[in-house]
């Protein structure tokens, strides 16, 4: 008897979010064409996961209840149903660039949008409301979601939206195979060797102190691909990775100072946003690489980058900010980290970074 594949089973996996009322669903600044309100609202909540591929049929069921403004009435995922019009006093609502769906779409109801890592919106967007079944389309890397609104800064209140993702999965089950001679019976005088129990696999934990002044990657070995302005950097601090598979897992503790701001955590000077602007005189921010999806990024957070041998970039950099998930790529052997500034003099102070790699 031996264990054979039988074919793939669909099972999903359920991911979590929470949908602030100031949430708008997808970042105009990425998509310029596909206006509405007057960007005074949070980015969007965004969902990233490796189960979101294309083809993949996904269900968004939210409860929960928000305002849209002083003295508005509290509703529920599907938004006030006595107010559909796309258009409002100001400018567009979301809901004008889902025509298609011919069903009326109410102020301050739950819709999304597949978006690139980019954060470009890639198919049409699409209503929620209590729930939704949509199907993964080409170029998808996660979903965008908020509130279809114009104003957002007076909203209040939060949507609890779960999303199952139809996953594949594949069982085990015994079957019959046809005898060889490996297979045989041992003989009178054979005995078996007693199983030997596997190592029980642990993650690595990496932990180093980073330096304020630390650029994330060396600017001369990436001159050519990654150029930014590392005036006063120190050199990178890079993990080396000795499996080139799984996922690495990076959380950072404690706070640096930067000229003009202190007590700055991993995630930056939030009073300073940089995504993918540029100094006065043409230095380009690390966050200038950094997919749009993951923005906003603030100056002086905490950027990483996978790195070969030669501390040449073989991946995006990403921003770290409260922690972050990321797959390893197959031509990585170490993780590079540093800050999101092009002027690095006058940083003063360290973060501890743990960085959890995969078994051995």
């Amino acid at each position: 008897m031996a264990l054979l594949a039988v074919p793939a089973l669909v099972s999903a996996k359920t991911v979590k979010v929470r949908v602030d009322a100031k949430s708008v669903p997808w970042n105009v600044r990425a998509n310029p064409t596909m206006r509405f309100g007057i960007n005074d609202g949070r980015p969007p909540t965004l969902v990233l996961d490796p189960a979101i591929k294309v083809g993949t049929t996904i269900t968004i069921s939210a409860k929960g209840s928000t305002l849209y403004g002083p003295g508005s009435p509290l509703n529920g995922p599907d938004g006030d149903r006595d107010w559909y019009l796309d258009r409002g006093n100001v400018d567009f609502f979301p809901s004008h660039y889902m025509r298609g769906y011919n069903v009326p779409i109410y102020r301050s109801q739950l819709v999304g949008a597949f978006v690139s890592a980019d954060g470009i919106v890639v198919s049409s967007p699409f209503p929620i409301g209590r729930e939704a079944k949509v199907v993964v389309p080409a170029g998808a890397a996660g979903i965008s979601l908020g509130l279809n609104d114009e104003v957002y800064a007076d909203n209040s209140g939060s949507l609890d939206v779960s999303i199952l993702i139809a996953v594949g999965t594949v069982t085990v089950e015994e079957g019959e195979v046809a005898p060889n001679d490996a297979a045989q019976p041992a003989g009178p005088t054979a005995s078996a060797a007693p199983a030997t129990p596997a190592a029980e696999a642990t993650v690595q934990r990496v932990t180093v102190t980073l330096d304020a002044a630390t650029a994330p990657w060396d600017p001369v070995a990436n001159a050519g691909i990654l150029p930014i302005g590392a005036k006063g950097a120190k050199p990178t601090v890079v993990v080396p990775i000795e499996v080139p598979a799984g996922k690495v897992v990076i959380v950072a503790e404690g706070t640096t100072d930067i000229p003009g701001a202190s007590g700055i955590g991993a995630g930056g000077d939030t009073k300073k946003t940089i995504n993918d602007t540029v100094t006065a005189d043409g230095q380009r921010y690390p966050s200038f690489y950094v997919p749009k999806l993951l923005y906003p990024a603030y100056r002086h957070g905490l950027v990483v980058v996978f790195v070969d041998a030669k501390g040449v970039a073989v991946s995006r950099p990403f921003m770290v900010g409260k922690g972050i998930r990321l797959p390893i790529p197959d031509k990585a052997e170490g993780l590079a980290l540093g800050f999101n500034d092009t002027d690095f003099t006058g940083n003063t102070g360290t973060l501890k970074v743990t960085v959890e790699l995969p078994p051995q």
